[in-house]
């Protein structure tokens, strides 16, 4: 399957729109689903938890979208739509 290139801004919406889709995801499941390298997961988790976007539960070893990782996917579609345009 072919990936076209993606943006940092558009991976990190990726992956807080992964994470935001539950109680708790792990690593692997965030790789899966927003098509990334371990390393890859491991760099921008690191960026999105620095930024107050994405949670982390160390007992669980689980991730999750915080309040302002949905409002920074909200205002990512919505700048897609008016790239769009």
């Amino acid at each position: 399957m072919y990936m076209a290139y993606r943006t940092r801004e558009e991976i990190f919406a990726s992956i807080l729109d992964v994470a935001g889709s539950g109680a708790g995801i792990t690593r692997s499941k965030i790789m899966f689903g927003s098509y990334l390298t371990y390393a890859q997961v491991v760099e921008y988790s690191k960026i999105l938890i620095q930024r107050g976007l994405l949670e982390f539960d160390p007992i669980n070893r689980t991730y999750k979208t915080s309040p302002s990782g949905f409002t920074y996917i909200q205002l990512q579609n919505e700048l897609n739509q008016l790239v769009k345009i």
